[in-house]
């Protein structure tokens, strides 16, 4: 299990005293800019914590903070989105804060009570909201969307990608190995990226003739690796059931491979699995996860590069940007050569 960082560790990547860096972070003393900077990059890198009384004396200071809300610290995939996101901060000379909730009537209270008490510059995104929180949030604080964005809008700049299209692509893939019989291990409808992957299922199905069987559609209320274990576990163990899943993520993936396992299958001689996002978790398992990759580090990067823009020229126009995905070819979907 990973430690946490420690200040030696930040006064050792930095190149100055543990002192330096305790009065940086207690604002007991002030630190000039080049060494603040060098601190703070160190910070980042290590991903330390920071004290809240340090991002409430510093937001007073100049308001040059922007938050990055996520709905999910146990989801791998924002690791580097978050950390792309952080590096372009850091170049503009911003500081980042990460918030972690879900943004819907049970939290709105809270999180623009958040908003309002802190000096925050701008915010990125991660979350799926509905059009009147998107309403009111527009109204309170400039923001970019990163990953999920509010579809039929022209209003904020996002980054993301195509989700239909990359799904279509795995799903031509597996039809290209022989198989037609095909589960869907899918994530909650109130996100874009689970509603737009199944999209690209069903649209490859229905262009390839091949009848659609909704037992095969399996919907988590959450990104759930024991959901979808069991789930998968339930399904594999019927008489009747599928040869290849297609999961809307490397970890409902990974789980789906325990499940098949539980069942009596082996993976890939009598089940193929793929997954999406290219985590770290696809390369672990066993056999490694055939995926697609999301460019994370530059969604994130990119979209802190378009709220900084938004800040530093208010009139630019809203700008759209959909990355490009890439289909990596695993173990999980290749049997082995005898």
């Amino acid at each position: 299990m990973s430690t946490k960082p420690t200040i030696s560790q930040i006064a050792d990547m930095s190149g100055v005293s543990i002192a330096t860096v305790s009065r940086f972070i207690n604002n007991t003393a002030a630190v000039k800019g080049s060494t603040a900077k060098k601190i703070m990059e160190a910070i980042h890198s290590l991903d330390y914590p920071l004290p809240e009384s340090f991002i409430a004396t510093n937001t007073k200071k100049d308001g040059k903070v922007i938050l990055i809300n996520i709905p999910s610290v146990s989801n791998p995939f924002y690791n580097d989105v978050i950390k792309g996101a952080q590096d372009a901060a850091l170049r503009h000379d911003y500081y980042t804060l990460v918030n972690v909730q879900h943004l819907n009537s049970s939290t709105e209270s809270t999180f623009f009570n958040l908003l309002n008490n802190i000096n925050l510059c701008g915010a990125i995104i991660l979350n799926a909201m509905d059009q009147g929180y998107f309403n009111s949030l527009y109204h309170t604080i400039p923001f970019v969307q990163c990953c999920e964005y509010t579809e039929n809008q022209n209003l904020v700049s996002y980054t993301s990608i195509d989700d239909v299209a990359a799904a279509k692509t795995m799903m031509e893939y597996i039809l290209s190995t022989g198989h037609t019989k095909i589960a869907f291990l899918c994530g909650p409808d109130r996100y874009k990226y689970a509603r737009q992957r199944k999209a690209g299922y069903l649209q490859t199905l229905e262009a390839a003739h091949i009848p659609l069987n909704k037992d095969w559609i399996i919907q988590l209320p959450e990104l759930d690796f024991d959901m979808a274990l069991s789930s998968t576990h339930q399904l594999m163990s019927q008489k009747e059931h599928p040869t290849a899943v297609f999961a809307v993520s490397d970890v409902l993936a990974a789980a789906a491979i325990r499940g098949c396992r539980l069942a009596g299958l082996s993976v890939p001689a009598d089940i193929i699995v793929t997954g999406f996002d290219n985590v770290n978790i696809s390369q672990a398992t066993s056999p490694p996860i055939t995926t697609i990759n999301q460019p994370k580090y530059q969604m994130g990067y990119m979209a802190c590069e378009l709220l900084i823009e938004k800040l530093n020229t208010p009139g630019a126009k809203p700008r759209q940007v959909l990355l490009n995905t890439e289909l990596i070819i695993r173990e999980s979907t290749q049997r082995q050569r005898t």
